[in-house]
């Protein structure tokens, strides 16, 4: 199962403690695309009072139906709380929230969800390039060596290989490449690949690490690459770095700038150490141009 955004961000509310230890987790007993209700909470010898979870920001944990339909995952901030009905009033999340579900709620008045998301995205960035899909998008043409490679590639282009065959889509005969060369370019620009000529029609496979897509939505997916316990503490350390910052929070005795050091010295290189981000080597690579044909290697193209 895919390790989502809405994971994620569970992850580090969970860890930084943002989830009431009553009301923080539950199994609702009705609901709608607009409300939660848990009837439960009237058992409580102190239930929840009115309005006790506005701006609250409430997440479908787990889909009752156990096949992660929506709206699981899904999130939306509580603008009301009626505790009369033990109704929760939230902005739609698409799909009926229905009793079985489970709903986390938590605070955020310290880490709102947007600064949760900019940290998510800077943690993944300071682990640096992330091993990326194969980039399919170029094929050989006649008479042509020199074929420009897009930007997002420039910086993590680890192999390249040929198609050797067309006449199977499941034995296209690849073979890697190490006669080649790159030429540098200025930023925002691409930059030139040269390689020997090989017949047309033959698509050009480029193996590359690059920057994690962006997160910004619940439904984003963290590459498999990192692991949950990496992208948490990634994700910890920057939200920690920011909140420590503020005016308001310099507090050299603060739980929270002794966890950040936590993260930093212990919990990241703890988790980078037991699941490193498996990247892959650079082939080696020569140019020998304008040989003669007589000294040309046999071709591994059919």
């Amino acid at each position: 199962m895919a390790f989502l955004a809405t994971n994620l961000v569970q992850n580090i509310l969970s860890e930084l403690g943002q989830t009431d230890p009553n009301f923080g987790i539950f199994t609702v007993t009705g609901g709608s695309a607009t409300t939660f209700v848990n009837t439960a909470f009237g058992n409580f010898e102190n239930p929840p009072e009115q309005d006790a979870f506005k701006n609250f920001l409430a997440i479908v944990v787990r889909d009752a139906a156990g096949a992660s339909a929506s709206p699981e995952g899904k999130w939306s901030v509580c603008s009301a709380y009626a505790d009369a009905t033990y109704t929760g009033t939230i902005a739609t999340v698409t799909d009926a929230i229905a009793s079985g579900d489970t709903i986390m709620l938590a605070k955020q008045d310290k880490f709102p969800l947007q600064q949760i998301l900019f940290a998510i995205n800077r943690g993944l960035e300071n682990l640096g390039d992330i091993p990326a899909n194969p980039y399919t998008t170029l094929t050989t043409a006649a008479n042509q060596t020199e074929y420009d490679i897009p930007v997002a590639i420039k910086r993590g282009l680890k192999k390249i290989w040929i198609q050797g065959t067309t006449s199977d889509s499941n034995d296209n005969g690849w073979f890697e490449v190490f006669d080649r060369r790159n030429d540098p370019a200025v930023g925002g620009t691409a930059h030139v690949l040269y390689i020997p000529q090989y017949p047309s029609g033959r698509t050009i496979r480029l193996i590359y690490d690059g920057a994690h897509p962006y997160i910004s939505t619940y439904s984003d997916p963290i590459s498999e690459y990192v692991h949950p316990k990496i992208a948490t503490s990634a994700a910890i350390i920057e939200l920690l770095k920011w909140y420590n910052r503020r005016d308001e929070n310099q507090d050299p005795d603060g739980y929270f700038l002794w966890l950040e050091q936590e993260y930093t010295t212990k919990h990241l290189p703890i988790a980078l150490a037991e699941n490193p981000i498996m990247r892959p080597r650079h082939s080696p690579k020569y140019s020998v141009f304008g040989r003669k044909a007589a000294d040309q290697p046999p071709s591994p193209i059919s």
